[in-house]
Order: structure tokens, then sequence, then C-alpha cells
């Protein structure tokens, strides 16, 4: 039986693997949304962040929990806000630190990150909580940074996702098939996020589709089709993934919880 501590550690050692793959999708997501999953998935998770951060953040401190190779600190620094970023691996920093030399960017555990109390107005954390194992510690430790009325904006993966990441992770995740099951993951139901986040002292909880659709699926059959198809499926995936009825069925949860 794996360990927690296990668990973490190759997560981190995932993500350091593949720091540099992610640099070089985070630098033509702009331009090239619908070119892959990954791109899609950040492409559709954006237009959902400009909804609820405000568009000019000066005077505001916002800490990104998880922040990889730093690129939403450089996206977010250009709208005035004051950011710090928290990661655990050292190759996505040394992204992060190249693109935002002259903001705070700290070696840390998100479920202990050495600032103090009330220091932020806004907590971001994406594509974090899937990746640890115990993620009721690390919410409490964004809900102790977070200053009073202040908000959050974390991810999370459904566990009746669409794309089946579950299943495969449960089954597969000893085992090396492809890229399908690298390490051990943690899912989540909307009743799971509503209590932890909760339980961690946040006063509302909003729980949002992001997109929806088996589309790994679509990319490892018909990869050639798959940005055409991604396109078309746009306007479906914006009208459904938010609907109570499908949002447990997508492939990623946005959660607004305010202090």
């Amino acid at each position: 039986m794996i360990t927690q501590e296990v668990q973490k550690k190759e997560a981190i050692q995932t993500q350091s693997d593949r720091a540099d793959q992610f640099a070089e999708s985070y630098e033509t997501l702009t331009t090239e949304a619908y070119e892959d999953c990954f791109k899609y998935s950040r492409h559709r998770l954006h237009k959902l962040l400009d909804k609820y951060l405000p568009q000019k953040g000066i005077g505001l401190r916002l800490l990104d929990a998880g922040c990889g190779t730093g690129h939403h600190i450089a996206q977010l620094r250009t709208r005035g806000y004051e950011v710090a970023g928290v990661d655990a691996s050292k190759e996505m920093l040394e992204h992060a630190r190249v693109n935002n030399p002259d903001s705070i960017v700290l070696e840390a555990d998100v479920e202990e990150i050495p600032l103090p109390d009330a220091s932020f107005d806004i907590v971001l954390s994406i594509e974090v909580l899937r990746h640890l194992p115990r993620s009721a510690k690390s919410i409490a430790e964004m809900s102790r940074l977070l200053k009073p009325g202040g908000f959050c904006l974390v991810t999370a993966t459904p566990l009746l996702n669409l794309n089946g990441y579950a299943l495969i992770n449960k089954v597969a995740h000893s085992v090396k098939i492809g890229d399908l099951a690298q390490h051990k993951q943690s899912f989540h139901t909307s009743a799971r996020v509503q209590k932890e986040f909760t339980d961690a002292g946040f006063s509302s909880v909003q729980i949002h589709g992001v997109y929806i659709g088996p589309v790994n699926w679509v990319a490892r059959i018909f990869p050639k089709s798959l940005s055409s198809m991604l396109k078309k499926w746009e306007s479906v995936d914006a009208a459904l993934t938010d609907k109570s009825g499908f949002r447990e069925l997508s492939n990623m949860f946005l959660i607004k919880a305010v202090k």
C-alpha cells in the first residue's frame, strides 16, 4: 500500500520531470488553445478565472499555491497584482524564477507554507489538490493565509469525470502504461469539496464545472481530428459543463471559497 508521503513525493517528481513540457505549453497557450487537451483545459479555465478575479489587481496580494512554471504569476502581475508563489518542485521553480525575477517564489510544501497568517487577499491553486493525499490539510493552509473576507480559487478533479481519470488511476497507478497513470492521485465529489472547505473555515463555497467530455480519448484515438473537434465542441461544453446535472461529470472543478 502506498503511503501518503510516497504519493506526494511521486507527484512532485512527475511534475518535475514535465517542467520543460509545461513551460513550452504555457508559452503557446493563447495562440494554440485547441491544439491539445492541456491547452484546451487551460483555455476553458482561464475564462472562469477572469470572471472571478478582479481585472485590476492594484493593492491586492495574491498567492499562487503550487505555482509551477510561474505562468499565472506573470499574467497577474501585468494586471497590477502583488503576487507570490510557492511550489515543491525545484525544476518548476527554475522556470518560475526566470519568468518572474521580481516576485517572491519559494520552494515549499503547500501543506506547510512558511508565510504569516492573513497575508493575502486571494489564493490561487491550479491542479494541485489532485496530487495531494491530504487535500484538507492544504485547504486549511489556504484559509490560514487569507485575510478575513479574502477568497481562494482552487481546482479539483471530479471523481466521475468523463475522461475516466479516477478509474484509470485506481487500476493502473502502479503500472507504467504510457502516460495514462504516473502516480496515485486524489479525486473529489461536490460533497467532499463542500465539507473540506467548510471545515477549513470558509463561509461560502461555490463549485463550477470547467470542461466536460472524453476529450483525452478523442486525442488518443483521433489525434488529427482533435483541434477541429474541440472548436466545435466548445459551444456545447460551455452550455453543459456548469449545469447541476453535468457538473459532477466534468473533467475539472473550479472552487471559489470565501473566508
